[in-house]
């Protein structure tokens, strides 16, 4: 009887616990969801408070940001808290009526709002871009004008903008940041600049990839041109230019970007260019018939970093790799009164190194200096003359260490104006 009654009792207890934790879990359930709904309803205050009533965003001032460190500066400090955008993304600044205070930040389609730009922007850099915002003297940190939409907090479907630059070196027509037309004259990337190999790039850009011809370029040589024109140039040059496809491309990296603020990019990168000497007029060839001269192939493939030793004007951009290239040889033969090209002797290759480091000053006085090292020794000079629309360059080759090939000149300068226009 006894030991009945104590099981009963044993049976009631349980069931008595049981009871008890399935009214406080059910307690504790209603309690999470009363926190939950509680925790959205605060997310969604501060997302309203987060963002500027669209009835009063035009009397916002807004500015698209395009002073290259500042952006800079601005990637790096959204990146290291894990956000993630294109490496050339716009950047769209709003700022209360009296400038004092930014309240928002746009970086390519998403605005992060006054909270994140009270909160991952330090206060030195808060400071500066509100400064560049009021200077009147370049360089600009606004896009000369407050951008005037009706919504402003809004991205634009297209850029509204298209940028030429145009040199003896090269020319250039961007339309936003997203597609482009892109040529040069040379093979910058080997030490061979401006007339010195007789070829150009013509390539077609999207973003950061660009894709293209190789062409001839008839010029830099001690000849008449078809009209009787001298074609002026400093140095005959002993290359001849190559007819082919050509591309480059380079691929920002997070995962390869040193976790400091001083590193704001990362990138792998690389060229190629790949043709042959087909027939053309004899003005157009170099002297010697029997040994035409020309580059064939180049492979280049780099790792790229920014250094930012002064962060609000200074950087240095850092290129290392490696560099392949084939010289081939050919022969000309006159055939229906046109140069037939054929094979003159075996090809040479070349492996080296690829070392670049340019320097960057986005000071009052903006200029850039680069040194670069793949087989050649180059130098090039660049330098604004009246901002932002004329600048001068210069670049400077020369063979060390060792004796100049039959095609190549012991050394090689040029400069030239540049004009550049933002519409």
């Amino acid at each position: 009887m006894m030991k009945t009654l104590s099981t009963k009792i044993i049976i009631a207890a349980t069931a008595l616990c049981i009871a008890t934790s399935f009214a406080q879990n059910e307690k504790l359930k209603t309690e999470i969801q009363s926190a939950r709904d509680d925790l959205g309803s605060l997310e969604r205050i501060l997302t309203e408070l987060n963002l500027i009533d669209s009835a009063y965003a035009p009397s916002f001032p807004m500015w698209e940001l395009v002073e290259p460190n500042l952006k800079l500066r601005v990637y790096a400090a959204f990146r290291n808290r894990g956000k993630a955008f294109a490496r050339d993304a716009r950047i769209f600044v709003t700022a209360l009526p009296d400038s004092q205070t930014i309240t928002d930040i746009r970086i390519g389609n998403v605005s992060y709002g006054k909270l994140y730009s009270q909160t991952l922007l330090a206060r030195d850099l808060r400071t500066d871009l509100l400064t560049e915002a009021r200077s009147n003297e370049p360089p600009f940190g606004i896009k000369s004008r407050l951008v005037e939409q009706s919504n402003p907090m809004a991205r634009p479907a297209k850029p509204d903008w298209v940028s030429a630059d145009i040199s003896l070196f090269g020319a250039s027509l961007r339309f936003g940041n997203e597609w482009g037309i892109v040529g040069r004259i040379g093979e910058d990337e080997l030490g061979y600049p401006f007339w010195s190999t007789g070829t150009a790039w013509l390539m077609g850009q999207y973003k950061s990839i660009k894709i293209g011809a190789w062409v001839p370029v008839h010029g830099g040589l001690e000849k008449l041109s078809p009209s009787g024109v001298q074609i002026v140039t400093n140095t005959t040059r002993l290359l001849n230019g190559a007819d082919g496809i050509v591309g480059e491309f380079e691929f920002e990296w997070e995962t390869i970007r040193i976790n400091s603020e001083m590193f704001p990019y990362a990138a792998l990168g690389g060229k190629f260019a790949f043709g042959g000497l087909s027939g053309r007029r004899p003005e157009y060839t170099t002297r010697n018939l029997d040994s035409l001269f020309y580059i064939s192939s180049v492979i280049q493939g780099y790792y790229a970093f920014d250094f930012l030793f002064d962060e609000k004007r200074q950087n240095l951009n850092v290129q290392l790799g490696g560099s392949y290239h084939t010289v081939s040889i050919g022969r000309a033969i006159v055939i229906d009164g046109k140069y037939t090209i054929f094979k003159g002797g075996e090809a040479q290759s070349f492996i080296d190194p690829l070392v670049r480091i340019e320097y960057r000053n986005y000071r009052f006085d903006r200029f850039r200096v680069t040194a670069q090292f793949s087989r050649l020794l180059m130098f090039t000079g660049w330098a604004e003359i009246v901002p932002p629309f004329i600048y001068g360059e210069i670049k400077f080759s020369a063979v060390i260490m060792r004796e100049p090939r039959p095609w190549e000149h012991k050394n090689y300068v040029y400069g030239t104006l540049g004009f550049k226009f933002d519409f």
